[in-house]
């Protein structure tokens, strides 16, 4: 299990051209974790997994090995609209860490999708 949750992690993480820093300070871990889970010589805790699922938008099932593929993720992160809402963020004090925090708990992200997807379909 270790082999295919590192190979799958550092496939996902190559696929959205990220470095092993940038993919470790956007799940809050250390470079250092992130290359033993991508090895394969350490193996994240659940709520890790869950965090790494929820990031690129798979399935724990696949990052676990269960299930032998996943629809090749699309990344859109990486554009300049993007790159903008980022820095953005970054300028609002505490809207980071909210973020952060809604991202480390299940409940909280799900929530706020859903907060999301009915202000979205709200006429402006």
């Amino acid at each position: 299990m270790g082999d295919t949750l590192g190979v799958r992690i550092r496939h996902l993480r190559e696929t959205y051209s990220l470095s092993q820093k940038q993919l470790a300070e956007a799940l809050s871990l250390s470079n250092v974790q992130l290359s033993r889970y991508e090895l394969g010589s350490r193996t994240p805790d659940p709520d890790t997994i869950v965090k790494i699922a929820m990031f690129f938008n798979v399935s724990t099932d696949f990052l676990l090995g269960m299930t032998p593929s996943v629809k090749e993720p699309t990344p859109s992160y990486d554009s300049s609209e993007s790159r903008v809402l980022l820095s953005r963020i970054k300028e609002v004090e505490g809207l980071e860490a909210f973020i952060n925090s809604c991202l480390e708990s299940p409940h909280l992200f799900q929530t706020l999708k859903g907060i999301w997807l009915v202000l979205k379909n709200q006429p402006e």
